[in-house]
């Protein structure tokens, strides 16, 4: 019974039970109109259609808020089960000294943060172990950390424990995968309950003068709207994903320091060396570096990128013959498939060499560097630009070309003079399209740009390595920065989130732009 009641079953059986309800529907309405479907107010399959919607939307929207929402009240639960006092919480007192309350508060929450994290990733690899075979529930019930070498019976099977299971760890990991199964198997049984609810009383409205027709439009645009809403869902979810991780970086290490700090230092690499107290190491997290970096590239890139793909929609739309269009577009266009581990192999291997050639070793002491990265970045970046441009340039009337054609105007007059104009708030989203693309690209820059780990002052040569913002965040949660303390890794959430304010503020711009420009040519 419980194999049935999982998401992937459910989700099978209210389809189908969505489609036997659509023809039970329709035959029901035949009946009911005595043979003559003239006599009902609406068709028989409009009232087969209602049928199958009321069985299968509202189960379906469940079915995808409780996706989303299980883990969050998985996490209030965790949270809600240790106690303050939980042994794995407390500050020894050599690290107490010195700092004060708030700084306490800040460690402590911290390790809880950490101890939670350990927790859940024990009752997963519990779980593993379980679905492979090796134990039982009844067994896993009996299990003690101090009685048998859990961590590496565990790791063994191939699941991963990167610290010592405690007594304590365990029990909370015992809590939370109870709770876990319970959850797993409420929200696809509420959602079979409400599927079949909605079967049975849809099939029951059903008459003569019922208005199948309308209750159908409604449930569509119901779910239309559901549909055009997950969009602005999806975007609260990654903002309030990274929101609290950043705000509580920003509470133990400062605002104004991350943001106009000019070292990138972090304690938990080797060589970081700015000494805190009592000799240890002391992060050092400036975020101009990193946003320079990145910002840099995409520049270069976007140099690269604007002109080429412009000028080649401008040729594709405006001059090419239907037979050299009909070959350059899609040739062009193969562009934008290929993978971007292609892309950064490419820069590695030719670029990165062929520029170091070109300027000499002393100028490019090595092979990565801004213009390497900027340079494949921007090829990788002109089927967007072109592709955008020449859609937006083609939308152009043809009868504002005839007209300045008819007074005189040469070809390239028209193009630069009424077409360019006309189009401009579409090239400009096109531009902003790819300084996205750009500022947010990760394989490209860890293979072309540089990936060190600690970095002082901003690199202005650009044939020097520089590190940029996703460079950063790809090592450490890649297992770089396994050895990082908390205050490092949750450097990476506001990196995130900074950039996520960054995007937002280019594509506010952009919009301004369009706008203003759409006013005055249209």
């Amino acid at each position: 019974m419980t194999a049935l009641l999982t998401l992937p079953s459910v989700l099978v059986i209210v389809l189908v039970l969505a489609a036997v309800g659509f023809f039970l529907g329709r035959r029901r309405a035949l009946a009911a109109s005595g043979g003559t479907p003239s006599t009902l107010h609406s068709l028989p399959r409009q009232h087969g259609w209602h049928v199958a919607l009321a069985t299968a939307v509202p189960a379906l929207i469940l079915i995808v808020f409780w996706s989303f929402l299980a883990g969050l009240v998985s996490n209030i639960y965790i949270d809600a089960i240790i106690p303050d006092d939980q042994p794995e919480l407390r500050l020894p007192l050599e690290q107490r000294a010195g700092l004060t309350e708030r700084e306490i508060e800040i460690r402590v929450q911290g390790r809880r943060d950490l101890f939670i994290s350990n927790v859940q990733a024990l009752a997963g690899a519990i779980d593993r172990y379980v679905a492979n075979g090796n134990a039982t529930e009844e067994e896993v019930q009996r299990w003690r950390a101090d009685l048998a070498p859990l961590q590496q019976r565990l790791q063994r099977d191939g699941q991963i424990v990167s610290t010592a299971v405690t007594q304590g760890s365990l029990n909370r990991a015992l809590e939370l995968r109870r709770f876990n199964a319970i959850v797993a198997v409420t929200g696809p049984l509420a959602a079979l309950a409400m599927a079949v609810i909605g079967f049975a009383v849809s099939l029951l409205v059903i008459s003569r003068d019922f208005r199948a027709r309308i209750s159908v439009e409604r449930w569509t645009r119901g779910f239309l709207v559901f549909a055009s809403t997950m969009a602005i869902l999806t975007t609260i979810a990654i903002l309030s994903a990274i929101t609290l991780p950043s705000l509580t970086f920003f509470r133990e290490y400062g605002l104004f320091d991350f943001l106009t700090g000019l070292t990138w230092a972090p304690a938990g690499d080797v060589t970081g060396v700015p000494a805190g107290r009592n000799g240890e190491y002391q992060s050092e997290l400036g975020f101009l570096p990193l946003i320079w970096g990145t910002l840099y590239i995409a520049f270069v890139a976007l140099l690269v990128a604007v002109p080429l793909g412009l000028l080649a929609a401008i040729y594709l739309s405006e001059f090419a013959t239907k037979g050299v269009r009909a070959w350059v577009k899609p040739a062009l266009e193969i562009l934008a498939g290929v993978p971007t581990i292609v892309y950064g192999i490419f820069a590695l291997v030719t670029i990165g060499p062929f520029l170091q050639a070109i300027v000499g070793t002393t100028i490019m002491p090595n092979t990565v560097s801004v213009m390497t990265a900027g340079v494949v970045m921007g090829m990788m970046l002109v089927p967007f630009v072109s592709s955008l441009s020449d859609d937006v340039i083609n939308a152009v009337p043809q009868a504002m070309r005839d007209g300045s054609l008819g007074l005189g105007a040469t070809p390239a007059e028209t193009v630069t003079q009424v077409v360019l104009p006309a189009a401009l708030p579409g090239i400009v989203g096109a531009i902003v399209l790819a300084a996205s693309r750009a500022i947010g690209e990760t394989m490209i820059v860890v293979l072309a740009a540089g990936a060190l780990s600690n970095v002082t002052g901003i690199e202005p040569n650009p044939f020097g390595a520089v590190v940029t913002v996703t460079t950063r965040i790809v090592a450490v949660l890649t297992g770089e920065g396994s050895g990082f303390d908390s205050i490092d890794v949750l450097a990476v959430f506001a990196l995130a989130f900074t950039l996520f304010f960054i995007t937002l503020g280019l594509n506010l711009l952009a919009q301004r732009m369009v706008a203003k420009y759409r006013e005055q040519y249209e």
